[in-house]
């Protein structure tokens, strides 16, 4: 039997958090900043999982809360 290469085979694999957390990422930078309410309408992510994103990108040093908005860091922690 040979081996069958279908487009199923061809289809990467995504990880569904990493995708919102970039969207999240992406919106922040957009807005220059924003509460987790608006950056959950914005990116269609559910406010309950906005939180735990936001949550683990600021333990991780990628996000800053001022007061009720959520902005990226200034100096986001990526390899140089």
């Amino acid at each position: 039997m040979g081996t069958d290469h279908s487009q199923k085979d061809s289809t990467p694999t995504l990880i569904c958090s990493v995708q919102r957390a970039l969207r999240l990422v992406e919106a922040m930078y957009a807005e220059g900043g924003a509460t987790a309410k608006r950056l959950s309408r914005v990116t269609g992510i559910p406010l309950p999982t906005v939180y735990h994103l936001l949550r683990t990108l600021s333990h991780e040093g990628y996000v800053q809360r001022e007061g009720g908005a959520f902005r990226l860091s200034d100096d986001l922690p990526l390899a140089s």
